[in-house]
């Protein structure tokens, strides 16, 4: 069992590419996409997709999955590593997100930060990987 705790709690190559690949295919159907960062939640074993953008708000969050819904429909079979049972969409006002956006600020381009067990705001993140926070 702790074998596939471990397993479950892996970052893996093809995640991390699916998820930038997921961030720009959002970008170019003009959302706007302030945070994308992936999260552990320890508790469950996995890895989130968090997602923060200010049409949570303004369309609500139904229509923000049902857009990237979409994009990840044509996504190629290759790239079938995230879905959209593996993403939050999150506002901006999110605390976690906020607290990132005032201790890294990556700026609009796409990242790669990786956080291990690190604390923000008084916070302990046990992994992220970052690629906006703006």
């Amino acid at each position: 069992m702790a074998e596939e705790l471990l397993v479950g709690e892996q970052l893996t190559p093809d995640m991390i590419e699916s998820g930038a690949t997921l961030v720009k295919a959002l970008d170019k159907l003009n959302l706007s996409v302030k945070g994308a960062f992936w999260l552990l939640i320890p508790d469950e074993h996995v890895w989130r997709l968090m997602l923060a953008l200010p049409e949570v708000r303004s369309i609500g969050p139904k229509a923000v999955y049902e857009k990237i819904g979409s994009v990840l429909e044509r996504f190629p079979s290759n790239m079938a590593s995230v879905g959209v049972k593996d993403i939050s969409v999150v506002e901006e006002e999110m605390p976690l997100f906020q607290s990132l956006r005032a201790a890294m600020p990556t700026g609009p381009g796409i990242s790669g930060v990786r956080l291990s067990r690190s604390v923000i705001n008084g916070k302990l993140v046990e992994g992220a990987y970052l690629y906006r926070v703006a």
